[in-house]
């Protein structure tokens, strides 16, 4: 009996092997391990959801490898931060170091914080930056 997983409920190993097992060539666990660097042991434990989400350079190399649009990534990267979570809280591993490498990013987050921005004004925002990159 095949169960289909909606992707939203998938975990994150699930996700990735749904994903490697979609690709056109079918690439095995072995080589999708040895394309992002890591062992085929530890690929597996991760697609397995028995270890969290690899480190940042890996997750670049394996959306890469897996040729995830922008709204696939998104997706990944949230559900990567959930694998590694702590707390009640996850933040997607491809945002800390951008905050950290500029600084008016984590100027604007706290502002942010301190005005109690709502949901209206970052949907502005996001507004705003969306025409920019249409510019581009």
């Amino acid at each position: 009996m095949n169960q289909t997983v909606n992707v939203n409920e998938m975990s994150f190993g699930q996700y990735i092997e749904a994903k490697r097992k979609g690709l056109e060539n079918h690439p095995s666990l072995r080589a999708t391990a040895m394309a992002i660097g890591v062992s085929p042991q530890f690929y597996s434990e991760v697609e397995k959801d028995k270890k969290g989400a690899f480190k940042q350079d890996r997750l670049d190399a394996l959306a890469s490898f897996l040729k995830l649009n922008d709204e696939e990534s998104s997706l990944f990267y949230k559900k990567a931060a959930a694998s590694r979570q702590r707390g009640d809280y996850a933040i997607p591993s491809d945002l800390p170091e951008y905050i950290v490498e500029r600084s008016y990013v984590e100027q604007a987050l706290r502002l942010a914080k301190e005005l109690d921005a709502g949901e209206e004004e970052w949907l502005q925002f996001v507004k705003e930056m969306q025409k920019k990159r249409e510019v581009k």
